[in-house]
């Protein structure tokens, strides 16, 4: 699914995956337009967190003046904030899979794609921005909207030309249901 065609809707992932004699497999893909990868090996672990923001407010640990006590730690909440998720996808193009063998390097470049700016010297705000992405795995996350916040690879193993054959990215998604460019002041 790198071939960089418009990430079809998640209606028709859900179908081509329950119709698939192999278990679901993740896929992020662009909700913009652009490339979409689908993991040659589900992740053994999937790590989705979330952040509560608190912050001091000035009056923290300041004494009360009318009771002559301490008012100990004042913490106020400052708003909500979508989940984090982390996901390990392994990519092997020595061994094929069913049959085929992967091109590890096309799969990192359409990673790299999701991540980067889509059109840096655009006029459209959209277009000054990465992609706006979805994560789908069958049942566990039928639909998860979000951004790629970090994206590191590690090249373990190559060809005798040092053409990648074996890499393991590791992704780093912050949930997002709308996105834009900040404003310059």
């Amino acid at each position: 699914m790198s071939d960089g065609s418009k990430f079809a809707p998640i209606a028709a992932v859900n179908v081509i995956a329950k119709e698939a004699e192999n278990p679901a497999k993740v896929i992020i893909g662009s909700l913009d337009g652009g490339p979409s990868v689908e993991a040659q090996f589900n992740p053994k672990e999937l790590e989705v967190t979330r952040s509560v923001p608190w912050s001091k407010t000035n009056e923290a640990n300041k004494s009360n003046s009318k009771q002559k006590q301490t008012q100990g730690i004042h913490l106020e909440f400052t708003g909500a904030e979508g989940r984090s998720l982390t996901l390990e996808l392994l990519f092997d193009g020595y061994e094929p899979t069913g049959g085929r063998s992967v091109d590890v390097v096309q799969k990192i470049k359409d990673l790299e794609t999701l991540a980067s700016v889509r059109e840096p010297g655009s006029k459209k705000e959209e277009l000054k921005r990465p992609h706006r992405c979805v994560l789908v795995w069958g049942s566990v996350l039928p639909r998860f909207n979000c951004v790629i916040e970090s994206l590191a690879t590690k090249y373990t193993m190559f060809s005798p030309a040092g053409v990648p054959l074996r890499a393991t990215c590791t992704v780093k998604l912050k949930e997002a249901d709308v996105v834009s460019t900040a404003k310059k002041k």
